[in-house]
């Protein structure tokens, strides 16, 4: 028996109806709600994976996810269904259809829309408990919002320096991954250490666009990011802190390289 076991059992309308009257955020009221022994039924399937405490953590938490395209559709579908309360989404781009390929979001009828805007609608669509805040610009031109955690979802190398500097300034963790052919790399940066964007050559920021990406490669290397992501969230942890986990998925080959010292790591 796990522990969720124990916990009263409630649908989302109770948490919406108590943040109308409390006047509360929802998430406010799913992390309250949890403290004092229920759980949303929609989470009694993470069980003791994601044990009740986090979960309210998770309700509780904000990050700034940077990309709504590739990687950052999947994220964002990882993270609202995981209970993640606050997720700023901030895209300047809309969809076209050389998209569909690959990003979770781009549908025959979204072709011409704002990424973060369908951003929101998805989420809503999946989970009522969690907020996505639409932000559709250049995240340079913003200001660097409050936030526990940044992801890095771009296309390329050519701004990810730019991006690793906020989550340097904002003193955040910055959670990174790029994808190109059948290639994947995934990292986790604390401020101040070594990240993806001094590993990668800026002047090759193009190199999807020549290799192209597969939707799978797109959707596993997601998949770590948004694993990651719930990790330090939740006080673990994280596996890729200072090293870089670089998937060659045609050959399902994976090695590790040390970001500080070069190392390389086979498994």
């Amino acid at each position: 028996m796990s522990g969720n076991d124990a916990l009263i059992p409630l649908p989302d309308h109770i948490y919406l109806d108590r943040a109308a009257q409390s006047g509360r955020s929802v998430q406010q009221e799913v992390a309250a709600g949890i403290e004092s022994g229920e759980m949303p039924i929609r989470y009694q399937r993470n069980a003791e994976t994601i044990r009740p405490m986090e979960q309210a953590t998770l309700a509780r938490s904000r990050i700034l996810l940077v990309g709504c395209g590739g990687l950052g559709g999947h994220v964002l579908e990882f993270l609202v269904r995981a209970g993640v309360g606050t997720i700023l989404a901030c895209d300047p781009d809309r969809f076209d259809l050389t998209n569909a390929n690959r990003q979770v979001l781009a549908t025959s009828d979204n072709l011409g829309r704002t990424k973060v805007e369908v951003a929101v609608e998805r989420a809503e669509r999946i989970n009522p408990l969690v907020r996505v805040v639409p932000l559709a610009t250049d995240f340079r031109k913003e200001e660097s919002p409050a936030a526990d955690l940044v992801v890095d979802c771009l296309g390329g190398a050519e701004c990810r320096r730019d991006l690793q500097r906020l989550a340097t300034e904002a003193k955040v963790p910055l959670v990174s991954a790029g994808i190109s052919g059948w290639t994947a790399l995934v990292s986790t940066t604390w401020p101040g250490e070594t990240g993806l964007a001094e590993f990668m050559n800026e002047k090759q920021a193009g190199s999807e666009l020549v290799q192209g990406v597969p939707s799978p490669v797109a959707g596993f290397a997601a998949s770590l990011q948004a694993t990651e992501v719930l990790r330090i969230l939740t006080g673990h942890i994280p596996a890729l802190r200072g090293s870089l986990l670089l998937a060659d998925l045609s050959e399902m080959r994976f090695s590790s390289i040390s970001l500080q010292t070069g190392l390389d790591f086979s498994i």
